[in-house]
């Protein structure tokens, strides 16, 4: 389970790092601020704008890292093992104890 963990933030984390590198530019070539209001002595809604759709930008690239990071954890997890191939437990003696005659073993008095 903590592969797992730690394949989905990983993941999760590295596209968060990418959009957060990447967004602002595709950003600024995609879309266009709102309109509204004199933008060139007050940028309030532009910024605000801008920095809104940053953050979604970046929730979105780690949702989509998790899955990615969820779906290679459990590609790569190791398949388990049938219980006829389980090697025996340090419970079970791997050698009888000899029995001497009576039932008894060597070391009963």
């Amino acid at each position: 389970m903590r592969r797992v963990l730690v394949w989905v933030l990983g993941l999760g984390v590295v596209f968060e790092v990418l959009a957060t590198l990447i967004a602002p530019s595709v950003l600024g070539w995609y879309f266009t601020p709102p309109q509204g209001g004199v933008v060139m002595m007050k940028g309030d809604d532009a910024v605000r704008w801008g920095m809104n759709r940053l953050i979604e930008t970046q929730s979105i690239a780690f949702i989509i890292g998790a899955i990615l990071g969820l779906v290679i954890a459990l590609k790569l997890r190791p398949k388990t093992v049938t219980p006829g191939q389980l090697p025996p437990s340090s419970k079970t003696p791997t050698t009888p104890t000899p029995v001497g005659p009576g039932g008894r073993t060597p070391t009963s008095v």
